[in-house]
Formats: C-alpha cells, structure tokens, sequence
C-alpha cells in the first residue's frame, strides 16, 4: 500500500516521512511527520497546524502522538509503517476532529497517567528481545 502524499527520506539508519493528511474531504490538512529507527517505536508529530499536547488528547510527554499502548502491544519488528502507523495516524486525526466538535475523546483509551505517559525507551527489555529475535 503506498501512499504518495507522503515523502520519504533514509539518513542513516532513520526513515523520516513527511506528508499532508486529511481526514475528511471537508476537513482541515495536517501535515504529518513519522521518524522511524529500527528495533524503536515510531514517532508520529504533527508539524501543522499546531496542536497543544493534552493529557485527555492521547500524545506522549515528548508531543508525539499516542498511537496505540505499547505496553499492550510492544512495536513489532515486523509491522509496516504504511499498514500501521498511517492509518492509525489517519484514525488519530479523526478522532482529534471529533473532540473538537464534541469536547471529549472518543476513541480507544489507554491510561495516560504519571510515569505511565512516557513513551517506550529503546533499551527497554522488549526491544532488546526484538533485536535478539
């Protein structure tokens, strides 16, 4: 599955995509960028327009966008980007469109609570054990 609003560049070992979604045909355009280092979760920002990090708004303390609950399901090495985290992305945004309309969250949950908001760190136990596998 491809997607061609989205650009893509390799530095190194980082895969950096940039891109204008929207969700709607009568929503607003995010523009979107994803950084992805191997055996680490990516990160998802959005570049714009600018959107306060909140608690109740499901992003990490670093502003990265909370995608799905790491410590349900770690990153797996062999999930791919498009397949994952664009269309979660995509399903994020909406949901983002829905609480401004309607003032609450209305998708899935996971606790974002003290300690428990910090973005997975890449030497944790799991990647370790994503590298070894």
């Amino acid at each position: 599955m491809g997607y061609p609003f989205m650009h893509t560049r390799i530095i190194g070992d980082r895969v950096t995509c940039r891109g204008t979604m929207r969700t709607t045909d009568t929503g607003a355009d995010y523009r979107i960028e994803v950084v992805y280092k191997p055996w680490t979760t990516p990160k998802v920002h959005i570049l714009d327009p600018a959107i306060q990090p909140e608690r109740k708004l499901h992003f990490f303390d670093n502003g990265t966008l909370c995608l799905f609950d790491w410590r349900e399901q770690p990153w797996q090495k062999h999930w791919n980007l498009a397949d994952t985290i664009i269309p979660w992305t995509a399903e994020w945004l909406l949901y983002y469109e829905l609480y401004l309309l309607t003032g609450k969250w209305l998708g899935r949950s996971a606790l974002h609570d003290g300690a428990k908001r910090a973005e997975p760190k890449s030497d944790d136990r799991q990647t370790e054990q994503m590298r070894s596998e």
